[in-house]
C-alpha cells in the first residue's frame, strides 16, 4: 500500500483525541462544545485508530495531522444465526486542506488491509456520503425504516408482553452495559452487531450535550422478564413541546433499541407510545420487516420512509460465504472480482446441503456467474436478492438458472438491519 509522499500512517493513542476530534471538526463541519470533548473522545477506539501525521512542512506543520479513521470491533450476525467478525468503520475524516492527495485510499487500504490480518470477514460502516465507499467495493447491504407513529397508536395483542416488567431511567454504562450486550447477543436477524468489546459497549452510552438538540438526556427504557433477565431495550430522548394554547405535543426520539421476541417487542413499544406530554415518537432504526410494522393495527399511523442502514465489503470472500446459512441446496461456480485483494477473485465453487454451505477455489472451473465483490457483499446479508442485481445489470449470469437458483439459496428469512448506529 502507498502512501501519498509527505505523510505517513501512525496509529493514534488517546492522548490526541483533542487532535483527531479537530479533523473531524474540519472534515464534518461545525464546533465542538469544550464541556463534549471528553463524550466524544470516550466513543472513540483507540485501540484500532489510525492517522495520516504530515511529515513534509510545505503541507503543514510537521506532526500535524491530515486525516483519521477508526473501527470498532464487532460480530455481526448473518443469515442462519452465526456471527462472524466484522471491522465496524468509523470516525473517518481527511482535513478539507489535505483533499485530493489520495489520503482517503491510503487509509482505506489500510483499514481493510488490517481487518484481514484480525481474522474479520468483512468491514462495515454508515456511509456519509454513498458515492465514496463504493469506489473501495462496499455495497448497500441493509436498509432501515424510519417512521413516526402518533402517541397512543394502537397494538395488537402479544401473550406474555403484559407479565414483563419496565424500567426507565437514565441511560448508564454501569448500570445498564451488561443488559444491552446480553441482548445484542441474543438477537437473530442478520446485521445485529454484538457489543462483547470494551470499547465498542462504552461508545453506545456517549451523550454529548450536541446530540440533545431541544431534547433531554439519554434515557434507557429497559424491559426484564419475571427473573431479571434483561429481553428489550431502547435508548430514546424526549422533546417537550407545546402548542399556542397550551397543548404538549412532545417528541420521543428512538436511535437504538432491541428485543429478543415478540413480547418483549410489544412491551417496548408500547411503553414509548404511551409517554405523558408526547405527541408523537420516532422509531427507527427499523428493519423492513420489523415486528412493529405488523403490531400495528393502523398500518397507515406510521409515516415512515426507507434509507440506507449499513455497507458492507468482503475482505475474506471463503471464509464470509462459509459462515452463512443458504436456504435450499445449490451448487455453482461463482467467479468475484476483487480489484483489492486478488486472492479473492474466483472462480469459487458454492455449494449447501441442509443449509450448511461450503466454499472452495475451482480453478480452471467455468462459472456460473460472475460478480463483483461490492455487489457480493450487498447480498451478503440478505437484504438484496441477486435476482434484483442481475435485473439492474450488475451481475452476469453464464449458465442459464444461475441466478434463480442462487438467489433462492442467499435469501435470509428475516430482513437485515443493523441496530446501533456508528
Amino acid at each position: 500500500m502507498s502512501v501519498t509522499p509527505g505523510y505517513r500512517l501512525i496509529s493514534l493513542a488517546s492522548d490526541r483525541a483533542g487532535d483527531m476530534l479537530d479533523v473531524n471538526r474540519w472534515a464534518f463541519t461545525g464546533d465542538m462544545r469544550p464541556e463534549d470533548l471528553d463524550a466524544y473522545a470516550s466513543e472513540i477506539p483507540f485501540s484500532r485508530t489510525r492517522a495520516m501525521e504530515i511529515q513534509d512542512p510545505a503541507f503543514g506543520e510537521v506532526g500535524g495531522l491530515a486525516g483519521v479513521a477508526a473501527s470498532y470491533t464487532f460480530r455481526l450476525r448473518v443469515p442462519g444465526g452465526s456471527l462472524v467478525p466484522v471491522a465496524g468503520l468509523t470516525w473517518v475524516g481527511v482535513h478539507p486542506g489535505h483533499r485530493r492527495r489520495g489520503l482517503l485510499r491510503a487509509m482505506m487500504g489500510d483499514h481493510l488491509a488490517d481487518a484481514r490480518a484480525r481474522g474479520e470477514v468483512a468491514s462495515a460502516l454508515y456511509a456519509a456520503e454513498t458515492e465514496i465507499y463504493q469506489r473501495f467495493g462496499y455495497g448497500l447491504a441493509a436498509r432501515q425504516v424510519d417512521a413516526r407513529l402518533p402517541r397512543g397508536a394502537e397494538l395488537r395483542d402479544v401473550p406474555g408482553s403484559d407479565a414483563l416488567r419496565v424500567r426507565i431511567e437514565d441511560a448508564s454504562l454501569e448500570r445498564h452495559g451488561a443488559a444491552v450486550a446480553r441482548i445484542q447477543r441474543r438477537i437473530e436477524r442478520p446485521g445485529t452487531p454484538t457489543l462483547d468489546h470494551e470499547e465498542t459497549l462504552r461508545a453506545r452510552f456517549g451523550d454529548p450535550i450536541a446530540h440533545r438538540r431541544d431534547s433531554e438526556r439519554m434515557r434507557i427504557l429497559l424491559v426484564e422478564d419475571a427473573d431479571g433477565v434483561p429481553v428489550a431495550y431502547a435508548f430514546f430522548r424526549r422533546e417537550g413541546k407545546w402548542d399556542e394554547d397550551g397543548v404538549p405535543g412532545g417528541k420521543v426520539h428512538t436511535w437504538s433499541f432491541g428485543a429478543v421476541d415478540a413480547a418483549a417487542t410489544h412491551r417496548l413499544w408500547s411503553v414509548l407510545l404511551d409517554l405523558d406530554l408526547m405527541g408523537s415518537v420516532e422509531a427507527m432504526p427499523l428493519a423492513t420487516d420489523d415486528a412493529l410494522l405488523w403490531l400495528l393495527k393502523d398500518p397507515r399511523a406510521a409515516r415512515a420512509r426507507i434509507r440506507d442502514n449499513i455497507w458492507l465489503r468482503i475482505v475474506d470472500v471463503p471464509a464470509a460465504l462459509t459462515a452463512r446459512e443458504y436456504l435450499c441446496p445449490v451448487d455453482a461456480v461463482i467467479e468475484v472480482t476483487d480489484p483489492l485483494f486478488h486472492d479473492n477473485h474466483g472462480p469459487w465453487r458454492v455449494t449447501s446441503r441442509d443449509g450448511e454451505g461450503h466454499v472452495e477455489a475451482a480453478p480452471g472451473a467455468t462459472p456460473d456467474l460472475v460478480i463483483g465483490v461490492q455487489e457480493l457483499s450487498a447480498a451478503y446479508l440478505g437484504g438484496v436478492s441477486l435476482g434484483a442485481l442481475a435485473a439492474a445489470g450488475l451481475v452476469e449470469e453464464r449458465t442459464p438458472g444461475a441466478v434463480h437458483a442462487l438467489a433462492a439459496a442467499f435469501e435470509s428469512t428475516s430482513a437485515p438491519v443493523c441496530n446501533l448506529f456508528f
